[in-house]
């Protein structure tokens, strides 16, 4: 299979190289990716009309070209700080995803995963607290709209409607949204809230493959949380439709 993986340089990027190295893998970031062959590229900037060269010169190729003959892009590129500025958001996050969506329907490229966030559903979540952090409380499942907090919440919901404006528009045949929660490589022990909303390496891999190799259609929105019963999130859509078991005691590891 041929995975085009952009930002395969940050922290969920490098994890998901290593968990997919089987793989054909088509690599872009702004800076190098250490020990692996890349381009290096600013996804904001669309070099659809440069001259084509072999994706596979290090360095050398128009990002575009990594899309040919591509079965699914995993599209991680973003400006992840939450409060990140307007400025920076239109152009690494709206506009890069963008280019991304038109680039992919060119080369007929069947699938996109995109790297949603909590932050586009998280005015949702702020209107359920506390009690969506019980574990008998009301949660956000993955027919739940976007309803986003600040402009990194907004880039956020803007990709999955992007993304579903792709489908139905028959650009793509397939957009996983992924709404990821918290990432780190542990558990966070002082805040609550992100101990609530935490996935760990092994489950965001575990996920992120499931949702590279799926052969399933349409527009389907997940989480990006592991299984700790404070989420505010519903998990039983992400779990069936991917058939992915997140860790059930990873807070407990």
């Amino acid at each position: 299979m041929r995975v085009v993986i952009s930002g395969a340089a940050g922290r969920i990027g490098v994890q998901m190289v290593e968990e997919l190295e089987e793989h054909e893998l088509r690599l872009i970031d702004r800076v190098p990716v250490p020990q692996r062959k890349s381009i290096i590229a600013d996804l904001a900037v669309n070099h659809a009309g440069a001259l084509r060269r072999p994706w596979w010169r290090f360095g050398s190729a128009s990002w575009i070209d990594s899309f040919e003959e591509a079965d699914v892009v995993l599209h991680l590129a973003a400006d992840v700080r939450q409060n990140a500025p307007w400025k920076s958001v239109l152009r690494d996050n709206i506009r890069a995803t963008w280019n991304v969506l038109q680039i992919a329907a060119r080369y007929r490229v069947p699938r996109v995963i995109f790297a949603s966030s909590n932050w586009a559903v998280r005015a949702l979540e702020q209107a359920l607290a506390p009690s969506c952090y019980r574990p008998d409380g009301p949660k956000i499942g993955s027919a739940d709209s976007p309803k986003p907090v600040g402009p990194y919440g907004i880039s956020k919901a803007f990709g999955e409607l992007a993304g579903r404006m792709s489908v139905d528009q028959h650009q793509l045949r397939s957009f996983v949204a992924v709404r990821i929660g918290a990432y780190a490589p542990e558990p966070y022990r002082s805040d609550e809230r992100l101990r609530a909303l935490w996935i760990g390496s092994h489950d965001i891999r575990a996920l992120l493959r499931r949702c590279v190799e799926s052969t399933a259609e349409g527009f389907h929105v997940v989480y990006g949380v592991s299984a700790q019963p404070t989420a505010p999130y519903d998990l039983t859509y992400t779990c069936d439709f991917l058939s992915w078991k997140p860790r059930q005691n990873a807070l407990n590891e």
